[in-house]
């Protein structure tokens, strides 16, 4: 299609500009019937929401009991998690823990790095 820029009228167009100028003076507005038989054809076809079963509880057991008593799967999990701290803590015992350990007790200490690398905790403390 063309676009182009009618000053002459040309023949055949008079009705055509008639016709879209009475639409345009108009606007569509759908009836209220029309509406209604939309509405309720579309809730017809909406599906039916299903409703969902609860689970079924667990079996009470042990288990079971030692995760109600920690207050769930988190906190259960956060407590393995410090006490697998505590196990590499107490079985490296890195030398800054060691230090620290000595000046708590009230020993004498030489240096304190509190800002230790990877290396200090891999060290091995020889007694």
């Amino acid at each position: 299609m063309q676009d182009r820029d009618r000053t002459v009228s040309e023949p055949g167009f008079d009705d055509l500009d008639a016709l879209f100028g009475a639409a345009r003076a108009r606007p569509a507005v759908p009836s209220d019937a029309l509406m209604a038989r939309v509405m309720a054809d579309a809730l017809d076809l909406q599906p039916a929401p299903r409703v969902l079963a609860a689970p079924p509880p667990a079996p009470p057991g042990l288990w079971r009991g030692v995760i109600d008593f920690f207050g769930g799967f988190g906190a259960l999990a956060g407590m393995g998690s410090a006490a697998a701290a505590g196990l590499f803590l107490g079985f490296v015992q890195p030398t800054g823990v060691a230090d620290l350990s000595a000046a708590l007790i009230g020993g004498q200490i030489d240096s304190l790095s509190l800002m230790p690398s990877v290396d200090d905790l891999i060290t091995e403390v020889t007694p």
